[in-house]
C-alpha cells in the first residue's frame, strides 16, 4: 500500500507525466491509499460538480488511512523537530507525513517538502 500525495494526484488529474502512471497503477492493483488531509486538500480544490463527479469515486477506492491516536502531538513534535535542523513544512504536510510514519507506508509525492524532511533524517519512506 503507498499513500498518494496531493500532488501526485495532482499530477494524475492533468495527466502529466511523472507521476499519472504511478498513479493509476496503484489503483488498478488496489494498493492506493489516502488519508484525512490529502482528501481536505483534495475536495476543496475541486472546482466543479463535474469534478466532483470524476474525482469522489476514485478516492472511494483508496483505503483510507485512519487517524492515529497521536497524530496532532506528532505532527506537532515533527514540526519542532524539522524547525530545529532549518525546515518549515507547513501543517498538512506534517499531518501528511505523520499518517505515512504511523502507518509505516511509503508516500507517493513530487512535493519537495517531503524531501526535505528526508533529508533532515526524518525516516519517511518516499515511493519511487
Amino acid at each position: 500500500m503507498t499513500l498518494i500525495d496531493t500532488s501526485a494526484w495532482g499530477d494524475f488529474f492533468r495527466g502529466v507525466s511523472g507521476l499519472a502512471d504511478s498513479v493509476d497503477q496503484l489503483l488498478e492493483s488496489g494498493d492506493a491509499a489516502i488519508c484525512g488531509p490529502i482528501v481536505t486538500e483534495l475536495r476543496r480544490g475541486l472546482r466543479s460538480d463535474a469534478e466532483r463527479g470524476e474525482v469522489l469515486p476514485l478516492l472511494g477506492g483508496c483505503h483510507e488511512l485512519g487517524e492515529p491516536n497521536s497524530l496532532w502531538r506528532d505532527a506537532g513534535d515533527l514540526g519542532f523537530a524539522l524547525r530545529r535542523k532549518g525546515v518549515a513544512a507547513k501543517t498538512l504536510d506534517l499531518l501528511i507525513a505523520t499518517h505515512a510514519l504511523a502507518h509505516d507506508v511509503p508516500l507517493l509525492t513530487c512535493d519537495a517538502d517531503f524531501e526535505a524532511m528526508r533529508g533532515a533524517g526524518i525516516p519517511l519512506r518516499l515511493a519511487e
